[in-house]
């Protein structure tokens, strides 16, 4: 017999996407949530020089002191303030089910945004957790995702624990500003709430400094990798900074359970990631925001997304999910229905990480589809 907790959750919606793609010929995959160029050969170069050299075994459950030295150094420079501690993660996936585990008993209460990545909610179900949304949809006067911060305020009850943010968010591509932040930080503060932050896309920040909200709430713990920048998610490299209190309960956590993140990846990681330039891709993929913006029909009601790589436009003409990506999918082309993100079925996901011609393509189709609307 299963767990019943198995029992609250379904298989992701995103990996079904992943299966279907294997038996399609040359699909128009819009669904991915990965960078789609290469690593640096220098930093693979370093991880083929871990691995001769025989970085084979454990590190220390924290991970090696010269990176977690490295990443707070580098996030005191970025925000002005370094956090009190920091731990390598098996990815920002370890994190959040590691900061999940060390904050949050059955029964208690986490603000979550809607939409939201799916497996927010899914650990939030898996461990008896409560799930309050907030909604983060634009309203009648408005055309871009935003936080609402008296909205927050009446979510809370004597049971709330955590405040969850994802700033750029995954999947609508909101990036939320200063002042967002600091009033969503404010409710927190007041009722002695934790900020989880899911910072994964923080370097994909087109329209300005990217802003967290570790100077702005109380106690803040900042989930951080290097899967979607450096384009190495198979490396299961992330990291978690903040109160030494709550990072020295995820230690503890993760010596029963991912041990530490891989030891390899660690020392390529260290070697050099640090000195990539990133910068060719950030611009690159700030056109295609662009391209798309402006060439995607007006009839899906999309705002540029402010960050990360991925889109959420609504389904047009008012129809549903379970009618529209079908559609699509007799055109090759491969979305993401939006209620697999949200309590709501308006909108889908698409990521523009991909080669542009098949962004072309793509958007070439989607337009096709939006003249067959009402």
């Amino acid at each position: 017999m299963l767990s019943q907790r198995v029992g609250r959750i379904e298989p992701s919606g995103i990996r079904r996407i992943f299966e279907l793609m294997a038996t399609m010929e040359d699909p128009i995959n819009l669904s991915i949530g990965q960078a789609h160029y290469e690593p640096s050969e220098e930093l693979v170069d370093a991880a083929c020089r871990a691995l001769r050299e025989g970085h084979h075994r454990y590190t220390v459950t924290q991970g090696l002191p010269e990176l977690n030295e490295r990443l707070l150094d580098g996030l005191a420079r970025q925000h002005g303030c370094r956090p009190e501690s920091s731990l390598l993660t098996s990815g920002v996936s370890g994190g959040l089910m590691l900061s999940f585990l060390v904050l949050l008993d059955p029964g208690d209460e986490i603000l979550l945004p809607d939409p939201y990545f799916t497996m927010y909610s899914a650990l939030a179900s898996v461990l008896g957790v409560v799930p309050k949304y907030y909604s983060t949809y634009p309203d009648a006067h408005g055309e871009r995702f935003r936080i609402d911060a008296d909205e927050l305020e009446s979510l809370v009850t004597e049971r709330t624990r955590v405040l969850f943010l994802n700033s750029p968010s995954n999947p609508t591509g909101a990036v939320w500003s200063e002042r967002e932040l600091q009033a969503a930080c404010t409710v927190a503060n007041r009722h002695n709430l934790v900020v989880l932050s899911d910072e994964i896309y923080d370097f994909f920040a087109y329209d300005g400094p990217y802003q967290s909200p570790v100077n702005a709430a109380d106690r803040c713990v900042q989930l951080r990798g290097f899967s979607k920048t450096w384009a190495i998610p198979g490396w299961r490299m992330g990291y978690a900074a903040g109160p030494s209190e709550i990072i020295d309960a995820m230690r503890t956590v993760q010596q029963f359970s991912f041990v530490c993140a891989p030891a390899p990846f660690q020392y390529a990681v260290l070697e050099a990631a640090f000195d990539v330039d990133l910068q060719p891709h950030f611009h690159s993929y700030k056109d295609k925001r662009d391209r798309l913006t402006k060439e995607l029909d007006p009839r899906y009601g999309l705002a540029a997304p402010e960050g990360s790589f991925f889109a959420f436009p609504e389904l047009p003409g008012g129809c549903s999910s379970d009618e529209f990506v079908p559609r699509a999918l007799e055109h090759r082309l491969l979305i993401v229905p939006g209620k697999a993100f949200s309590r709501r079925d308006t909108h889908f996901r698409l990521s523009f990480a991909v080669d542009d011609d098949v962004l072309e393509r793509g958007i070439k189709v989607l337009n096709e589809l939006a003249a067959e609307c009402p």
